[in-house]
């Protein structure tokens, strides 16, 4: 952890005002995206952001750098206040247990401007299947490789065992697949 870092914690635990606008700054955004691939709707998304960081700064006393990262710490609070949130409007989530670019090549403008299309509708077509998934396997898509997070974090964060994640992990990449109609 950065000293910096360290310092803004410290001062956040004291009550000061640039410790908590320090964290929110730095970490806000990632905290929105973790609960926007659980939660659907906008206004939800922001207001469940603010409740993350209302939780996270009643609890800064409980952070423990030796056990997480502050960043794991945080998403772990996100995750969790996503999962009830969806758990208290009946939507709770089923266990995750089940289940090129090519460069041109003196190609015409006319042809890239094709393959720009193309590679455009696969990105579209890859995003509606993200989003049917369940919001584990989503959040877990995100965490992985958007965050590039570890298994070992990750598995902190969603409060799992981390040896079954890779299995999961391939099991969504499968189910993404079939549901873009792509062979093995």
């Amino acid at each position: 952890m950065a000293e910096q870092e360290k310092q803004m914690i410290l001062a956040a635990q004291r009550g000061q005002a640039d410790g908590y606008k320090y964290l929110m700054d730095r970490y806000g955004r990632q905290v929105q995206l973790l609960v926007a691939q659980m939660v659907s709707d906008v206004r939800d998304v922001e207001e469940l952001t603010q409740d993350v960081f209302v939780r996270a700064f009643t609890h800064l006393s409980d952070f423990d750098p030796e056990r997480a990262s502050f960043t794991t710490w945080l998403s772990r609070i996100a995750y969790n206040t996503a999962l009830n949130h969806l758990r208290s409007r009946g939507l709770a989530s089923m266990p995750l247990d089940e289940e090129r670019y090519r460069p041109p090549d003196g190609a015409s403008w006319a042809q890239e401007e094709e393959e720009t299309a193309a590679r455009n509708e696969r990105l579209m077509l890859l995003d509606k299947a993200i989003d049917s998934l369940r919001p584990e396997e989503r959040t877990l898509l995100h965490l992985h490789y958007y965050e590039e997070r570890s298994l070992a974090e990750i598995a902190e964060v969603m409060d799992v065992a981390a040896g079954p994640l890779a299995s999961r992990l391939q099991r969504i990449r499968k189910k993404l697949r079939k549901l873009l109609k792509i062979e093995d």
